[in-house]
């Protein structure tokens, strides 16, 4: 820069130079701007690289959603809403059973809008959190499916299924019911979730027992056949199922479904004592932050473009009387299910629950290795 400056005295003074034709005064100006524009620059640069750099302020979102969906179901539809309304949605993702303990911590309440995905009968139970609100698409819902008081709303029936490996199993093998999980010949071979970790398994569990008309405990003979050893997932289920580790099991109709579409060796049944297909629902928080959003995702999961992507996509069930289900399956009026009210399955799932924790006490008590701990309620 000194040198640059000198040059330009140099050049404002001088009356001849030794470089012929060229114009001194407009030789003068150019240099002046140039140190000018060097100046400039190097004080741009000097405050850009001082001082602390300050991060983008986090977006705030439209729409807070808490889930107890898996992530292959609750993504599509959340991406879609948001494409189609330009709102930007929070998730948080647990159990039902975390759900229920954080509404019921009156020092640290959520701050979510809207909860998508959790079974109906926990929905149900937990009432008093959600606000009233009947969509305008509630009036396309099959009335087996409808809430009274518009508490909550139903997303996708879940209806339960035997699922066995047809590599394994043979033809005269072929489960029938719930009964069949009773057989001898498939002790330690019954893929089954731990009641405690999940409600679609203690739906069964209840369903099961409650179709029982035959001497004896069925829960007893049961646990015995599953030589007391349950898996973590459903997942778990399928995959044991899938490869042969386990010869039949209990699942959700999408997933078998969705096994048998891709070509696996699989196949199922619905129990001919009767099943059960339970919905997920979506309801509203009372007092939420973002009621307008959180009104407009419950319309969205409801609305028939919504479930046609349901039945196309994610091999479920829809709620509408207006939907039909995948080619194939038959109207889930058509299904065996059994006749019980939230009301009566939760007691009923109460009391299950209390009896298998009993029988495995008493397991331990005589030398087993079961591990009696209660764990978290996953799905």
């Amino acid at each position: 820069m000194k040198k640059t400056v000198m040059g330009m005295k140099a050049a404002v003074k001088g009356k001849r130079g030794s470089v012929k034709g060229i114009n001194r005064t407009a030789w003068g100006k150019r240099d002046i701007a140039f140190c000018a524009l060097c100046f400039l620059c190097t004080a741009a640069l000097s405050s850009c690289q001082s001082g602390p750099q300050t991060a983008p302020m986090p977006a705030v979102p439209d729409l807070v959603l808490y889930t107890a969906q898996e992530e292959e179901i609750y993504e599509p539809i959340i991406k879609e809403f948001e494409e189609r309304t330009n709102l930007m949605v929070k998730v948080e993702r647990g159990s039902s059973e975390e759900m229920t303990g954080r509404l019921e911590n009156e020092e640290e309440k959520p701050d979510w809008d809207v909860v998508f995905g959790v079974g109906i009968e926990t929905l149900e139970q937990t009432k008093e959190h959600w606000q009233v609100y009947k969509s305008p698409e509630a009036a396309f819902i099959t009335d087996s499916f409808q809430c009274e008081d518009n508490r909550w709303t139903s997303f996708s029936a879940l209806p339960l299924v035997i699922m066995y490996n047809t590599n394994v199993v043979t033809y005269r093998e072929l489960p029938v019911g719930w009964n069949s999980l009773l057989e001898p010949r498939w002790k330690g071979r019954i893929a089954f979730v731990d009641p405690r970790r999940s409600d679609v398994y203690s739906a069964a569990l209840v369903t099961a027992v409650h179709t029982w008309e035959k001497k004896g405990d069925y829960l007893e003979r049961f646990m015995e056949n599953l030589e007391y050893g349950t898996l973590d997932s459903m997942q778990e289920v399928n995959a044991g199922i899938l490869d042969g580790r386990y010869s039949l099991g209990v699942t959700m109709e999408e997933s078998a479904q969705a096994l048998l579409s891709e070509g696996a060796d699989v196949d199922y049944i619905y129990p001919q004592e009767g099943t059960t297909a339970l919905p997920d629902g979506t309801a509203i928080v009372k007092g939420c932050a973002n009621p307008d959003a959180a009104r407009q995702f419950l319309d969205f999961t409801v609305s028939r473009d919504t479930q046609r992507i349901l039945v196309s996509d994610l091999n479920r069930r829809s709620v509408r009387g207006d939907v039909p289900p995948l080619p194939g399956l038959s109207p889930i009026g058509r299904l065996p299910l059994i006749e019980m009210d939230l009301e009566e399955l939760s007691r009923e799932k109460k009391d299950v629950l209390a009896r298998w924790n009993s029988i495995l006490s008493r397991q331990n008590a005589g030398g087993g290795a079961w591990n009696d701990m209660v764990p978290e309620t996953l799905f």
